[in-house]
């Protein structure tokens, strides 16, 4: 008899990041598909950089408790309802 050969998948999800402006003039990200994944930053980009880490942290911890990886809950037909920065604003270094 033969061994299979059990392949090895790479589950790569992907996740969307809902960026707001706070009354402090900086930015609040979250990732809804992560339950309390939520950071703040001072511009833009430090709040990209931020919810990255966090989604990061969460998905190993996840992981680390075997469990299963959350499900996106933003639907393709939702994301035009969503009101997001200019990009613009997130290119300035």
């Amino acid at each position: 008899m033969r061994k299979r050969a059990q392949k090895q998948q790479k589950h790569t999800n992907t996740y969307y990041i809902i960026y707001e402006r706070d009354g402090q003039k900086g930015y609040i990200a979250s990732a809804p598909a992560i339950p309390g994944c939520v950071v703040y930053g001072k511009t833009i980009k430090e709040a990209h950089t931020n919810i990255r880490h966090a989604i990061q942290e969460s998905l190993e911890v996840i992981h680390d408790f075997h469990k299963k990886l959350p499900k996106e809950t933003v639907q393709q037909n939702m994301i035009k309802k969503f009101s997001f920065v200019s990009t613009q604003e997130y290119v300035k270094t």
